[in-house]
């Protein structure tokens, strides 16, 4: 089955330096982007990757309100409020470099009966030392779980139903069966995103 897409929301959100963003300008910055599928013929679910790579230079910095403004080789621009856990704001200097990179990892299976699975998350925050230049790596897990209730044989397609009670169909991969004994089974999403940026001296 498709692995989900929910964690790529997430990542996005998260985008450079884990900071919201101010007012104008708000452009996305752009980066380069590679994918990658694994997945066995005729078995259910799978691993997909997607790797986004940002690089920009701080143009403009506010120490009082704790915001700057990033612009990409292409003339985009965007306004960030740093967060309180980007301790080394005030080594920032205009010229800098922030490169940015995230990483999303979708992994998506058929749990075996009777197979106990986690379902929760899980993170990792780790910043440069005092007295740096400003740096972080954020890395986060959640693991959902799903029960297969039904199939569209003439779609090819299987509805979920999540813990909360919500229903979602999904399309199933052409080489994937439609199996009987499918049904009533758990699907397992595991939902994994890193995000690492660090800056340097122009």
């Amino acid at each position: 089955m498709p692995a989900f897409k929910s964690l790529s929301l997430l990542a996005l959100g998260a985008t450079l330096l884990t900071a919201c963003s101010s007012q104008a300008p708000d452009e996305p910055l752009e980066g380069d982007v590679s994918t990658s599928q694994i997945t066995v013929e005729g078995v259910p679910g799978g691993v997909s990757t997607v790797v986004e790579k940002i690089s920009a230079v701080v143009t403009a910095i506010d120490y009082d309100k704790r915001s700057f403004t990033l612009e990409d080789e292409a003339g985009h621009r965007r306004a960030v409020q740093a967060g309180p856990e980007m301790i080394n704001f005030p080594q920032l200097k205009v010229g800098d470099k922030v490169y940015a990179t995230i990483a999303l990892e979708q992994l998506v299976f058929l749990g075996e009966p009777g197979e106990a699975t986690q379902h929760g998350a899980a993170g990792l925050l780790a910043t440069a030392p005092a007295g740096a230049k400003p740096g972080m790596l954020l890395a986060d897990t959640l693991e959902v779980t799903a029960v297969v209730k039904a199939f569209d044989t003439a779609q090819h397609t299987a509805t979920l139903e999540f813990a909360d009670g919500s229903h979602k169909t999904v399309a199933v991969r052409p080489d994937v069966q439609l199996k009987p004994e499918y049904l009533g089974r758990q699907v397992v999403i595991r939902l994994s995103t890193a995000l690492a940026i660090r800056v340097e001296a122009q």
